[in-house]
């Protein structure tokens, strides 16, 4: 799995966004974020809630609501978002130091 990957639950339609880098080991659990349409989602915090497109449809990446998942519950990637890195790791940076 990469960076910036968005992948499907394997239990579901819920989707997410592959935070954690590529380590190169093995690890039980992935750190990740909820991807919603951008519908279902309300007002957008910045830097936060990252509003984009996949496949000519409004998605937001729901930062502020990062996740470690199993990795067997991570199902195969359906899109990439890893234009977006910049954001993603800005996003994780504000999280953990507050700027």
């Amino acid at each position: 799995m990469i960076q910036g990957r968005i992948h499907r639950l394997r239990s579901g339609n819920d989707l997410v966004c592959r935070i954690q880098t590529d380590l190169g080991i093995e690890t039980p659990y992935i750190l990740c974020a909820p991807v919603l349409p951008r519908s279902e989602w309300g007002a957008l915090t910045p830097k936060l809630h990252i509003a984009f497109q996949l496949d000519g449809r409004s998605y937001v990446m729901l930062m502020s609501q990062m996740i470690a998942l199993p990795a067997a519950e991570i199902g195969p990637a359906i899109g990439d978002a890893s234009a977006w890195r910049d954001d993603i790791v800005a996003a994780v940076d504000l999280l953990v130091s507050g700027f």
